[in-house]
C-alpha cells in the first residue's frame, strides 16, 4: 500500500442502496491496494473491508436531495470533516454527496466523481427512453415522474427542479468523472458538453462470488421469470402488467418471481391476474437480501427487464447475465452495450412495447430446460469476456494514480 491517502465521501454505502453502491464498495476493495481508504456516509450499517477505516456522518444520513445538499454545506465547515480532508490526497464522490466537490478544490484535493445516474442533468436523475426524444423536455419529464407519484410530490419537485444546475457546476469542478457505460457519456456530454475531456468510461465491477462458481441452476418444468423493479413506472412495471394480462390470454403455463417493493393496489391487480388467468403463477417476494436474490437467479429461466429509462449500466442485467440467466431486456442505457454480440441480443426489445416483451417470453418458454441451461453458460462466458475484472480494476486504479500525478 502507498502512501496516498483517499477519502470516499458516500451518503450510502452497501448494502444501503443497490447497484451503484455495490459498486462503491467493490471499487474501495480494489482501490485499498493502493491507497490507504477512509469512508465517511450516513449509513449506520455497512459491510466492512478489511484496512478500511469507516466514519458515520449523522449530517450525511438524510437522502432528500436538498436537505442532503444543506447538510453537506454544513458538513465542510465541520472540524471532523476539516481534518479527514487535510489527511487525503484525493476525494472520491461516488453518488451525489456534489456540494464537498468545490471545497475540496478549494483546499487544494484531487476530487473524482463516479455517475451511476443522471443526477447533474435531471431533478430525478432518470433520463427517460430514448434520450433522443426527451433530450429537449427533460424538466418537463422529472416533473411528471414525481407528480405521478402522488399530489403531495410535486410542489417539491415544483419548487426544487432546478437543482440539478448546482449539481453541473459541482460536478464540472472535478478532475476525473467516470462514467459506467458509452451511452451514460454520450447523453451525459450532450447536455454538458464542457465535461467530454474529464470523463472515462469504465464499467462496474463484478462481484467475485459471481466470477469465480458458475451458480448451479435449478430450473424445473415451468418456465420462471424473475423480475426486480418493484412497482416503479421507469423500472416498466406497467409494462410487466400488460404482457402479464396477454401471456394469461395464451394459456401458457409459466412462473414470475417478483421482488421489491408493492403497494396495495399493484398486489391487488397482481392477484386479480392470478384468479382471472389460472395458467399464471405469480409469486411476490418483496425486498430480498443478495444472497436470497442469488438464490433466485439458480430458479429463473430469465430476468425480465422492461425499463423505460436510459440506464447507464443496470447490474439487475449483469448479474443476471453473469448467473447464467437470460435477461429479456429492453434497449435502454447500456443494456444494448453490454449485450451486443451475446446471445441475449435477440431477446431484446423496443422500450415500451409490451407485444415484443410477450414474444420474447414465449420464445424463451417454448425452450427446453437444456436449452435454455445452455444459452445462459454462453452468456455467462460472453460477459466475462467484456467486463473483464481485472481489467475494470486495472482502469480504476490508473484514473486514481494519473489524478494525483496530475497526467
Amino acid at each position: 500500500m502507498s502512501g496516498l491517502n483517499l477519502l470516499v465521501v458516500s451518503e450510502r454505502y452497501w448494502p444501503d442502496g443497490s447497484g451503484g453502491e455495490l459498486a462503491t464498495y467493490l471499487l474501495v476493495n480494489a482501490l485499498r491496494s493502493k491507497f490507504n481508504v477512509v469512508v465517511i456516509t450516513g449509513s449506520k450499517n455497512f459491510s466492512r473491508i478489511s484496512g478500511v477505516r469507516y466514519v458515520y456522518e449523522s449530517l450525511l444520513a438524510r437522502q432528500e436531495k436538498a436537505v442532503l445538499w444543506l447538510n453537506i454545506m454544513r458538513l465542510v465547515k465541520t472540524q471532523r470533516f476539516r481534518d479527514l480532508l487535510h489527511k487525503s490526497d484525493v476525494v472520491y464522490v461516488p453518488r451525489i454527496a456534489y456540494p464537498v466537490i468545490p471545497y475540496a478544490k478549494k483546499t487544494g484535493k484531487k476530487v473524482v466523481v463516479h455517475l451511476h445516474s443522471y443526477a447533474p442533468i435531471s431533478y430525478t436523475a432518470a433520463i427517460l427512453a430514448p434520450y433522443e426524444k426527451h433530450r429537449h423536455q427533460i424538466t418537463r419529464d422529472d416533473v411528471f415522474l414525481v407528480c405521478m407519484k402522488g399530489v403531495k410530490y410535486c410542489p417539491r419537485v415544483l419548487l426544487l427542479w432546478w437543482l440539478p444546475k448546482h449539481a453541473r457546476k459541482w460536478v464540472l469542478q472535478a478532475d476525473k468523472v467516470i462514467c459506467v457505460s458509452r451511452r451514460q457519456t454520450e447523453i451525459i456530454t450532450d447536455q454538458i458538453p464542457e465535461l467530454r475531456g474529464k470523463i472515462e468510461v469504465v464499467y462496474n465491477p463484478l462481484p467475485s462470488r459471481l466470477v469465480v462458481d458458475e451458480l448451479r441452476k435449478e430450473l424445473d418444468d415451468t418456465p420462471t421469470f424473475l423480475y426486480v423493479g418493484g412497482e416503479s413506472y421507469v423500472k416498466g412495471f406497467h409494462i410487466l402488467l400488460q404482457a402479464l394480462k396477454q401471456i394469461g390470454k395464451q394459456g401458457i403455463k409459466v412462473r414470475f418471481l417478483l421482488t421489491n417493493k408493492y403497494g396495495l393496489r399493484s398486489l391487488e391487480v397482481l392477484k386479480q391476474l392470478c384468479e382471472r388467468y389460472r395458467n399464471l403463477d405469480i409469486q411476490v417476494m418483496g425486498r430480498v437480501k443478495y444472497d436470497e436474490l442469488l438464490n433466485l437467479y439458480r430458479r429463473a429461466w430469465a430476468l425480465v427487464f422492461p425499463s423505460i429509462w436510459e440506464e447507464p449500466l443496470p447490474y439487475a442485467v449483469v448479474e443476471a447475465s453473469v448467473s447464467g440467466v437470460l435477461p429479456i431486456a429492453s434497449k435502454v442505457g447500456g443494456v444494448s452495450e453490454l449485450l451486443s454480440g451475446t446471445i441475449a441480443s435477440r431477446f431484446m426489445f423496443t422500450p415500451g412495447m409490451f407485444t415484443e416483451l410477450v414474444e420474447k417470453l414465449m420464445n424463451i418458454s417454448s425452450l427446453s430446460i437444456d436449452e435454455v441451461k445452455s444459452l445462459g453458460s454462453k452468456l455467462r462466458r460472453n460477459i466475462l469476456v467484456k467486463l473483464n475484472p481485472r481489467e475494470i480494476e486495472e482502469k480504476i486504479i490508473q484514473i486514481f494514480n494519473r489524478v494525483v500525478s496530475n497526467f
